[in-house]
């Protein structure tokens, strides 16, 4: 229980800037499964935000915006940004490699993570329903370890490959699914609405995402996941909004 106590900790302080006092990468990699509570945290850190925000809709969004950077760190916007750069060149295999590696931002990059900055900024200036904002999290974090699970493996050891070569474990998948399940229970149980759970149609990308990064690729990465996690999150967020 402590070294998974430890391991929790590793994973909070990895994926947010949340001060843990536990850095170990490696624990916080063998424990990636339980990411859907580092998002029910992460969402309802920022849905009490939103909760206790009395301003307009613009400043609203804009200081849920900068919660949710300062919160994450950027971390997954920056995978965000550099997968979207290899989408965009529309190149495959050493090429598509080259350009994802590339420390430069190239211009697709650009387009792309200020697209996805402006979506999300109008989805948290028209939200209406903190369970849309604490689902959005989970089932953003929740796409990350599925993705994880279902990609091919760098073969190169990096950061992300040990995330992904972690989450390869029927036992920990099935804890993830559990964990996630519980959660939605739960929010279900204690909302007055439940038209934002059809936000959960979101995770139906991670396939498409799967996919594309094994055609482009041949594997997932850091990037690959981090880029998974922003677009769910956004695309959750926003089909809160429609609905």
């Amino acid at each position: 229980m402590k070294r998974a106590i430890k391991g929790f900790l590793s994973l909070l302080s990895f994926l947010t800037t949340i001060p843990t006092n536990q850095n170990n990468i490696k624990e916080a990699s063998e424990y990636f499964y339980l990411s859907p509570l580092i998002g029910l945290i992460e969402g309802i850190i920022i849905g009490l935000i939103f909760f206790l925000l009395r301003f307009n809709f613009i400043i609203n969004g804009s200081i849920l915006l900068a919660s949710h950077l300062l919160l994450t760190g950027g971390l997954n916007l920056d995978g965000f940004s550099d997968y979207s750069d290899v989408i965009g060149s529309r190149k495959i295999g050493e090429e598509a490699e080259k350009i994802l590696k590339d420390p430069r931002k190239g211009s697709f990059a650009i387009i792309f993570t200020s697209l996805i900055i402006i979506i999300r900024f109008a989805s948290f200036s028209n939200i209406k329903n903190i369970f849309s904002i604490v689902l959005s999290y989970v089932t953003g974090i929740e796409s990350g370890y599925l993705i994880s699970y279902f990609s091919n493996a760098p073969k190169y050891q990096g950061l992300g490959s040990m995330f992904i070569e972690s989450s390869k474990n029927k036992k920990k998948l099935l804890y993830n699914l559990i964990i996630y399940l519980i959660i939605i229970i739960i929010l279900l149980f204690v909302s007055k609405t439940k038209y934002y759970l059809i936000s959960i149609f979101s995770l139906l990308l991670v396939p498409i995402i799967v996919f594309d990064s094994n055609k482009r690729l041949g594997y997932a990465n850091g990037d690959v996941i981090g880029f998974t996690i922003e677009i769910i999150e956004t695309a959750s967020l926003l089909i809160s909004v429609i609905i």
